[in-house]
């Protein structure tokens, strides 16, 4: 890859590159491409163009006679003289001379429809908000390959590493009867609102006030809404299930996870092998794990050969005591610093690293609290309700509320604490791109 991408930049012709959405995300992914060989960041757009442009200015770009671009061909020509855009128009994104359009909003129906338009527009599309993608993705996905370019899930982001890892263990004939990632889950954290979120999170007053962060998003991080649909992108990828809905958030260090993530037949905690699930970094109590994994991701894997086994063992491989099954891991995602290896690969060779291959999971909503009727839902990491992972077969039989949907649902009948909302219990909004997405993609896949 790296030949291939000085090859660009020697003969100046990169990969040109627009972001949607210049949020922490966005904004790591422009500092990483002003230094990646063979890239240019054409377009930064946001519904604030001066937050683009801050965004660029923290990245470390000269903004200095920067265009802001108000129309097609004025973007165009400041691409043609290798000049970023900043810009508050979707059309200039998504049509504009650019090769790659990546996602970062994080809204699922803003989302779904920047992804539509620009493979619409003959673009290769890095989604970083794996919010559409669990709603919406499998749909994206076919649209994409019939229109002959790549829908890829971001690099660095967790689901795409954990489909790194998957993709290594099962090539090599392992058998993966776990995978997931780390974070930072207690039980209670379920109810929390954005009103403290950051406070838990980490950050300090003045660190929330200097980074640009959202609250409502960290929460949706602390409650495992999060980690929920990150978890569905990957059963998505690989077919990997939920052990149980909602999963089970044991609290272990890197060491324990292969003794913990196994059947309960050999002394763990899974009902089955197959499944996808997250660890946490806190102890029930609120202590720290120590070792833990809190940043990083993992497969669990075992071998049908005792000689293999033993190697594994040999080589220092983190096992259970008996030597069936053990945990490779990477301790950190880079989030925005990694996803122009996303970028390089749809375009140098028309891969993803990552995407769907079908709805294998579903996020569902769930009440934080007693819903009284005509109370209106406020989406992932609100004050109403929260989302776990179920597979998608019980969540279609039970006609369950994708989370992703249920952002300004009203509520027509009572719903008591920790009961899982259905499509009966709400009055949908009108309208929504990423519903008629959602809708289509639900009629293919009973046809």
């Amino acid at each position: 890859m790296r030949e291939r991408l000085m090859a660009l930049e020697e003969a100046n012709s990169p990969i040109r590159v627009a972001i949607i959405g210049c949020g922490r995300f966005g904004s790591m992914m422009a500092a990483q491409i002003l230094r990646a060989p063979g890239m240019h960041l054409a377009v930064a757009c946001d519904l604030d163009p001066q937050r683009a442009i801050d965004s660029l200015q923290r990245a470390g770009y000269d903004i200095d006679g920067m265009t802001a671009g108000g129309r097609l061909s004025e973007a165009n020509d400041a691409i043609a003289r290798r000049k970023p855009v900043a810009t508050d128009n979707i059309e200039i994104a998504v049509r504009a001379d650019v090769d790659v359009v990546v996602e970062a909003t994080g809204n699922p129906d803003a989302g779904a429809r920047h992804a539509f338009e620009a493979i619409m527009a003959g673009k290769h599309v890095v989604m970083v908000n794996v919010e559409a993608d669990v709603l919406v993705g499998p749909i994206l996905k076919r649209m994409a390959d019939s229109a002959g370019v790549v829908y890829s899930l971001a690099y660095g982001d967790q689901p795409a590493v954990i489909e790194e890892l998957y993709d290594w263990a099962t090539s090599l004939g392992f058998e993966v009867v776990a995978a997931g990632k780390g974070t930072k889950f207690l039980p209670e954290y379920r109810k929390g609102t954005p009103d403290d979120a950051l406070m838990r999170y980490g950050y300090s007053p003045q660190e929330a006030a200097a980074g640009d962060l959202n609250p409502q998003m960290y929460n949706s991080f602390l409650d495992g809404t999060k980690s929920a649909v990150e978890m569905c992108a990957v059963a998505n990828m690989t077919g990997l299930v939920p052990d149980v809905p909602a999963m089970h958030f044991p609290p272990v260090s890197i060491e324990e996870l292969p003794a913990t993530l196994i059947p309960a037949e050999d002394g763990g905690i899974l009902s089955r092998k197959g499944v996808v699930e997250v660890v946490s970094s806190l102890r029930r109590d609120g202590t720290e794990v120590p070792h833990s994994l809190r940043w990083g991701v993992f497969v669990v894997i075992t071998s049908d050969s005792p000689y293999l086994r033993g190697c594994l063992e040999e080589y220092g491989v983190a096992m259970d005591p008996f030597g069936t099954y053990a945990v490779m891991y990477r301790p950190y995602h880079l989030v925005g610093m990694e996803a122009p290896v996303s970028i390089a690969r749809a375009f140098l060779y028309g891969e993803a690293t990552g995407a769907p291959n079908g709805q294998v999971g579903e996020v569902v909503a769930v009440a934080k609290r007693p819903i009284k009727p005509s109370e209106v839902l406020d989406g992932e990491g609100g004050y109403t309700a929260y989302g776990v992972l179920a597979e998608a077969s019980q969540a279609a039989a039970d006609r369950l509320l994708p989370i992703g949907l249920c952002h300004g649902a009203k509520i027509v009948r009572a719903i008591e604490e920790g009961k899982m909302l259905g499509h009966l219990d709400v009055d949908m909004p009108k309208g929504g791109f990423a519903r008629h997405l959602r809708e289509l993609q639900d009629q293919a896949s009973t046809e």
